[in-house]
């Protein structure tokens, strides 16, 4: 066996030689490659982006939910999360203390803090809106589980020992109010009477959580209690998990523990923001095929480049398939050109995309300037930094090169299907 026989297999075209082949097809045409390569490069580069900040859009959701709103978990009374919506004062936790010492034993449980939310009406004397209000420990525990002290923006936290409201910012601006005014909040107590308080601003707040922002006020734990009829009962008790804990495995712990308690209902973050995390889902899979498209008609200019591959080169392929090239041969061939292209493209686009997502991740992407103060769908600040994951850049690149196979088959098998003496009358 000669070592062309060797390398060709008798002219079947070994995996190698196609690899070979295409490579010096490609190098004629380097003009039409690296136009067809560039149009790829372009479709990944965008597609790279986008699935990096949509990958920190999600991050800063979900820890923003935790930081600020749900905890790792909470801890309900028996009924309550059913009702949550209408904020039942009848189905409450009526010794907290029990509670959080006994999830205080949990392995991985770093801190604990009761709430009180209720249903509340707040007015300066002539706009009145529907709010939430929370009742939040000022004696350290709440701050040990969110982090409502770091997202002040104007005015001071709440004190121990001293009434006033924090308010979401963009709550503030519906009124306006400043620190420093006074506002009514007007609740109906466990009893079914209506309390309604004068409290000063003490405080903004702002989380990037319009839920927080436009529609929370938070007040001392021992105020939302007296003016409920609530002493000494709390409607959740929220944990935190320590950084280091597994996430999984310390939510069954703390149900497992707690079922010494009766009557409670632990519910992890996940459960609480079950709507949010299954329309993060379906904007992600919606978002990634839309731009998927971009990728597809990119690689329509595979299919095109070596279609008019095969009638540039239908003499030459008439000569090969003449001397014995098998069309299975040929069909390796032209699908090598375009799986080298297509990886051509990907890799470009990929490093482009590293670069971009590189200089990005520490400038960040400020959206107020684009959307300014409208809702773009998740609870997060205005500056995004895309994240960079390794594995979906090199998915996307492999998936780029399948694509671009699949994308030369259709040419790949009408040049394999060329009659040999037909093919060498060709002009």
């Amino acid at each position: 066996m000669t070592a062309m026989e060797s390398e060709t297999g008798h002219l079947g075209l070994t995996l190698k030689a196609a690899f070979r082949l295409a490579w010096r097809n490609l190098a004629r045409s380097r003009r039409r490659t690296w136009i067809t390569a560039s149009t790829v490069a372009l479709a990944v580069l965008l597609l790279q982006l986008v699935i990096s900040v949509i990958i920190d859009l999600e991050r800063q959701s979900f820890d923003n939910l935790i930081d600020y709103q749900t905890a790792h978990a909470k801890v309900f009374a028996a009924g309550y999360y059913g009702e949550r919506e209408e904020f039942p004062l009848d189905r409450v936790l009526g010794d907290p203390a029990r509670v959080r010492a006994v999830i205080a034993e949990v392995a991985g449980v770093a801190a604990t803090t009761p709430r009180l939310s209720f249903s509340a009406q707040l007015s300066d004397g002539s706009e009145q809106l529907p709010v939430t209000g929370i009742g939040i420990d000022l004696q350290g525990s709440d701050a040990d589980v969110f982090r409502i002290p770091q997202a002040v923006v104007a005015g001071t936290y709440l004190q121990p020992g001293e009434d006033g409201l924090l308010l979401g910012a963009d709550l503030a601006k519906l009124f306006p109010v400043a620190v420093g005014d006074w506002l009514t909040v007007l609740a109906k107590t466990r009893g079914g009477a209506y309390e309604a308080l004068d409290l000063p601003v003490t405080g903004l707040i702002s989380t990037g959580n319009p839920l927080i922002d436009g529609t929370a006020l938070m007040l001392p734990l021992d105020t939302a209690e007296r003016m409920l009829d609530m002493e000494g009962m709390v409607t959740e008790v929220a944990v935190r998990f320590r950084p280091s804990a597994r996430e999984v495995a310390t939510l069954t712990r703390l149900r497992r523990r707690l079922e010494e308690v009766p009557g409670m209902d632990v519910r992890s973050w996940k459960e609480i923001e079950e709507s949010f995390i299954a329309l993060t889902q379906m904007k992600r899979t919606g978002q990634t095929v839309f731009l998927s498209l971009f990728v597809l008609m990119a690689l329509v200019g595979i299919t095109n480049t070596i279609l008019m591959a095969t009638f540039e080169r239908t003499r030459e392929i008439g000569a090969l398939m003449a001397i014995g090239l098998r069309p299975a041969g040929v069909r390796r061939l032209f699908l090598a050109e375009g799986a080298m292209t297509g990886l051509a493209g990907g890799v470009l686009g990929s490093l482009l995309a590293l670069g971009l997502i590189g200089w990005l991740a520490t400038k960040g992407i400020d959206f107020s300037a684009m959307f300014g103060d409208m809702d773009i769908g998740y609870p997060v600040s205005n500056v995004v930094y895309p994240a960079l994951k390794v594995f979906w850049m090199l998915g996307v690149m492999a998936i780029t090169a399948v694509l671009a196979t699949l994308a030369a088959l259709y040419p790949a098998a009408r040049a394999s299907r060329l009659d040999p003496a037909e093919a060498l009358r060709h002009v």
